[in-house]
């Protein structure tokens, strides 16, 4: 019995491109079923005893988890997107030491994550940061002109978006991708991408500030970089910080975010 045969079939020509073909209808398929599982890794770090500053917008399964604290006199606030594996308890000392500056700060929990409700998704995020967005500047009565949009990692996603569909001073960026998917492939080549960042910050002419690791392992540093030069905005800057990954941007650039936030605010 020919088992080669059985097993492999005969060999043509068109097989190379029968497999290939097949490969990407496969993993389309599961980049449009399960990528969000991948984008998405809410931590399950239950939020702190004290709980000055935290609380809910909207109502029912609709509602979004926040971390508030307001700014001294004539300073902006910082509306802070995080990354995939955090939530709001992870990110408050950073909040607060910011915070302690005079800086106001506001982040949220996207869907899933935290106290936040629902499942994760694109569209989920993107409606998290608009309600966000609409409780500083309708609620609190902050002008849009005193915000400053954060945006790390999977959250320059919603940053990005959020900048090209609202009003505020500045954005900037710390370790983004171009899209999630191209943080993998490099080029656009499956369907169903999630968070384009390139096409969205095409549209955003505020101040620009990208941060990002050259040694980043999760999402290259040709993601940051190609990012800063597709802005077109006239005021931008890119920090490449060497030897830095993903996860260490901040201990291997020894950044003074206080300091940068102020110079943003100061354009």
């Amino acid at each position: 019995m020919d088992w080669k045969k059985i097993l492999i079939g005969k060999w043509s020509w068109k097989r190379p491109f029968y497999s290939l073909f097949w490969c990407y209808v496969l993993l389309t398929f599961y980049g449009c079923f399960m990528a969000d599982n991948i984008i998405f890794q809410p931590p399950g770090t239950p939020y702190p005893k004290n709980r000055a500053g935290f609380f809910s917008i909207g109502k029912g399964h609709e509602a979004v988890a926040i971390f508030h604290l307001k700014p001294g006199p004539e300073m902006p606030t910082i509306l802070w997107s995080h990354g995939n594996a955090q939530n709001l308890k992870s990110l408050k000392p950073a909040l607060e030491s910011f915070h302690i500056k005079g800086f106001g700060v506001i982040s949220y929990d996207y869907p899933g994550y935290g106290e936040s409700d629902g499942k994760p998704t694109e569209k989920g995020c993107y409606e998290a940061i608009e309600k966000t967005y609409r409780y500083l500047v309708e609620d609190q009565g902050v002008a849009p002109e005193k915000i400053i949009l954060v945006g790390q990692s999977v959250g320059s996603g919603p940053t990005c978006w959020l900048a090209s569909q609202r009003n505020h001073h500045s954005v900037v960026l710390v370790s983004p991708f171009l899209s999630a998917y191209q943080a993998v492939t490099h080029i656009p080549i499956f369907p169903g991408d999630r968070f384009p960042n390139h096409r969205h910050l095409k549209k955003v002419n505020s101040p620009l500030l990208v941060i990002h690791g050259e040694e980043d392992q999760v999402v290259p540093f040709s993601n940051g970089k190609k990012l800063f030069e597709l802005s077109p905005a006239t005021d931008k800057k890119l920090i490449a910080v060497p030897k830095a990954g993903h996860n260490d941007i901040f201990l291997k650039g020894d950044l003074d975010l206080s300091l940068i936030f102020l110079e943003m605010a100061a354009k």
